[in-house]
């Protein structure tokens, strides 16, 4: 659906050059919901908008549905935007037409006719709650429903793709709730493909498929976000993750005290129920004792982790026990990872 080749981008100021973009290269598949996360700075308000050419990049492709856009005239272009809706920060309403004209306005531009676009206004406000707020001004609103209206608006003329710049940053954790509900309730009924930006990894857990991580205007990590939540490689990636609560190494604060085996135990879906521990320590008489652990969900996958001391059995070979205990681990598909022998 969205191909990003080799972007690179410039911006001059009076006492450099920023190299913004240093050969970005991604993959976004239709119908999933696929978030860029990085510090301010990082580049990922510039990669966004990309997609949609809003920023033009110095080199590289931006290919759509086969189609390098970076080649279309500006009347192409203009057809293409109908076809990426957009979401901003700060909203973006226009605060002297009523919520249900906000909608309405991009259909106007679209030279729909003036029934089919009210009823398509309609049809949108109530997809996203406000059908009781049509009549209203955006001073009468809640942030949460002002960005309501404002993905109302980006949906308006039926687009395939829905670009989301911070969507949900200028909001209160509860409100960020429904809005990141709402955007999954519209990728799973209108299957169309959700590019998001964020600082949050939270943000990311709760309604992403993918994710790419992008630092100094690079790609650092990039995978499904429930093995880059549970295995991250970069410190980029990791620092981000401690930042929202989830610090993977926290377990070497008792390194130092530690007597046994460092095991990490990572699992998802059916096996986050299991009565594992329990079951391999009777079976191999191991002293088990848990040094750090976490249970949560990632989008819609329940998953947990345990970093456990492994204490052997004195008329059983360590090694023996291990490679046991490690094909019973792999049976039940729970990745097992030795972090400290």
């Amino acid at each position: 659906m969205i191909q990003i080749k080799n972007i690179h981008k410039y911006f001059k100021t009076k006492e450099k050059v920023l190299h913004a973009l240093q050969g970005i290269d991604l993959n976004i598949e239709a119908g999933k919901v696929f978030g860029i996360i990085g510090r301010s700075g990082a580049g990922k308000s510039t990669l966004i908008r990309m997609i949609n050419l809003l920023e033009r990049p110095d080199q590289g492709e931006v290919i759509v549905d086969g189609t390098d856009i970076t080649k279309l005239s500006v009347d192409e272009l203009r057809k293409l935007r109908h076809q990426i809706g957009m979401v901003f920060q700060h909203f973006n309403l226009l605060n002297s037409r009523t919520v249900l004209d906000n909608v309405i306005y991009p259909l106007r531009i679209a030279g729909v006719d003036k029934e089919s676009r009210k009823a398509r206004a309609l049809e949108l406000l109530k997809l996203v709650g406000l059908e009781d707020h049509v009549h209203k001004y955006p001073r009468q609103l809640s942030g949460g429903q002002k960005q309501r209206v404002g993905i109302a608006r980006a949906l308006a003329t039926e687009p395939k793709i829905l670009l989301c710049d911070e969507a949900t940053s200028a909001l209160d954790p509860e409100t960020t709730q429904s809005v990141l509900a709402l955007l999954n309730e519209i990728n799973q009924k209108l299957g169309i493909t959700i590019v998001l930006i964020t600082h949050s990894m939270d943000v990311i857990r709760n309604v992403c498929d993918e994710v790419a991580v992008i630092d100094g205007g690079k790609i650092v990590e990039l995978g499904e976000v429930v093995n880059v939540f549970l295995h991250p490689q970069h410190s980029t990636t990791k620092a981000l993750l401690s930042e929202s609560g989830v610090d993977a190494d926290a377990w070497k604060l008792f390194s130092d005290n530690v007597h046994g085996d460092v095991i990490r135990l990572t699992y998802h879906g059916v096996a986050a129920a299991e009565p594992l521990l329990s079951h391999i320590s009777r079976e191999l008489e191991l002293n088990l004792s848990i040094l750090q652990g976490s249970v949560g969900k990632i989008k819609d996958t329940p998953f947990g982790q345990l970093v456990i001391v492994v204490n052997y059995p004195e008329h059983t070979p360590a090694e023996q026990a291990k490679a046991k205990m490690k094909a019973f681990f792999e049976e039940k598909n729970v990745d097992f990872e030795v972090l400290q022998a």
